[in-house]
């Protein structure tokens, strides 16, 4: 990134940022300078609002969630063309240029780096319990950032063993650094020590809003799960469910979950969600706009019969079937908020993540526990009898692995590019075969090894910092 521009934001709009109103509805601090806004548990407190707020930031999580969501195999974009975020960097062709990376992902998740480590670095290890806390939450937001960041521009952990350049691990504010490249291997381990450490530190009972010791284990299970270690995933994936503060939303709330700030008492599921408050105006957010909006990328032929190939399944709900010049077709309501489609508080970890994460870290050394987690989902969808997998009916598919990818990929269908690392780290290949489509993207097959499955540096950001390695493409 432009270590240099990001210096200037963060001297220029560091008081802007705490003194906007966020959707943590804090007080708004309007006369501080720099150095007093780093000082102080209030003015720290801040400091860390303003690092969500740039988190929860259109101009990042929207063209995020396109990169790694309409770049797999559940979309099928209904025509050519949109907007500059979504068919212009050509996420769903798989077309890759450098100039055309010169895009919002990239900057925008530095910047709430640079202002986390901005708080990170006016903290002691040593300090106080409450300083403590607002350190491992920007910690743990500095680690989610860099780990988003690698699964859009980095290799798979599983390719050469992380040895494939992934992203620069920012834990300065030195506006001199020119960064190199991390290793995706290096990013990882750096994002565990920042997730281990934010863990504890992290000692207050927060809404899920907030970073939280579980959140750090959730993504500790997450990370661990797509560098392979299934060991590793298995104990944190199982630190969560045993800590016995969640449990799965059912019935009307299951229905409604997507459609809430997930700040109800009823949802006991959510562990860490990036809320937007309903009067939140983003203009667009994320696949909302793409979707039920411009209905500009329709839910794919072959994730529709996974949804329908058992009766029941109440996972259909969050779908919704509307006309297009190509008839009726179905569009995801995940990001419709009290029936905004401009505003939605996405989920970044929920325990459904934990049961599949589990489940697939046992798929091959203790099927029949992989399968009980499985059924568990299933039977929360709505599903019961013979609907359910048994060891000796595994409806078709080849291995139990397959079953979890296939309850992986029904649960969690555009949340967070989960199907695309689900694909990358099982070295499977993103296929689309659309009959009747003409849109350039719908008839391909794309190896897992692929050059054009990782996005291209931003050209910009290259051509500032002469150490950035461009990606092959």
């Amino acid at each position: 990134m432009n270590i240099k521009r990001l210096s200037i934001i963060g001297i220029t709009s560091f008081m802007l940022i705490c003194s906007c109103k966020s959707a943590l509805d804090l007080k708004p601090k309007t006369d501080l300078d720099v150095e007093k806004a780093l000082t102080g548990y209030e003015n720290l407190k801040a400091a860390l609002s303003g690092v969500y707020s740039l988190v929860n930031n259109y101009k990042y999580y929207g063209p995020y969630l396109n990169l790694v969501e309409l770049s797999t195999d559940n979309v099928e974009v209904m025509k050519a063309g949109n907007n500059a975020t979504t068919a212009g960097i050509e996420c769903y062709s798989f077309k890759r240029t450098a100039s055309m990376m010169d895009i919002q992902a990239w900057q925008n998740a530095y910047k709430p780096i640079y202002h986390a480590n901005m708080v990170i670095n006016a903290i002691a290890d040593n300090a106080a319990p409450n300083l403590l806390q607002l350190k491992g939450e920007a910690l743990f937001l500095r680690a989610m950032l860099h780990m988003q960041l690698v699964q859009a521009f980095g290799r798979p952990y599983v390719q050469n063993g992380g040895s494939n350049p992934g992203v620069p691990y920012m834990v300065s504010t030195d506006p001199a650094l020119l960064p190199f490249r991390n290793t995706v291997k290096e990013v990882y381990a750096l994002a565990a020590a920042d997730y281990e450490k934010a863990a504890g530190m992290l000692s207050e009972t927060k809404s899920n809003a907030y970073a939280g010791k579980t959140a750090c284990w959730a993504a500790l299970a997450d990370l661990y799960l797509n560098a392979g270690d299934n060991a590793k995933a298995l104990t944190y994936a199982e630190k969560v469910i045993n800590s016995n503060q969640y449990s799965l939303v059912t019935g009307s709330n299951y229905l409604t979950y997507f459609s809430t700030d997930h700040s109800g008492a009823a949802d006991k599921e959510t562990i860490f969600t990036i809320k937007s408050v309903d009067g939140q105006g983003k203009g667009f957010y994320g696949l909302g706009y793409s979707y039920t909006q411009t209905k500009y990328a329709a839910v794919s032929v072959p994730l529709l019969s996974l949804l329908n190939e058992t009766t029941g399944d109440v996972r259909l709900a969050f779908y919704t079937k509307l006309p297009t010049a190509s008839g009726d077709r179905y569009f995801t309501n995940k990001f419709i908020q009290n029936g905004n489609p401009a505003v939605s508080s996405p989920v970044i970890y929920r325990l459904a993540d934990m049961y599949l994460i589990r489940a697939e870290a046992n798929a091959a050394a203790n099927p029949q526990a992989a399968l009980d987690d499985v059924n568990l989902l299933r039977k929360r969808a709505g599903i019961t009898g013979s609907g359910l997998y048994q060891l000796s009916d595994l409806h078709g598919r080849a291995n139990v692995l397959q079953v979890v990818l296939d309850e992986e990929r029904m649960e969690f269908a555009f949340e967070n590019g989960r199907r695309r690392a689900a694909l990358l780290r099982n070295g499977l290949p993103v296929i689309r075969d659309y009959a009747g489509s003409t849109v350039p993207g719908s008839h391909i097959n794309i190896p897992a090894t692929d050059n054009s499955m990782i996005y291209p540096i931003p050209a910009t950001e290259v051509t500032v910092n002469p150490n950035l390695t461009q990606n092959p493409f």
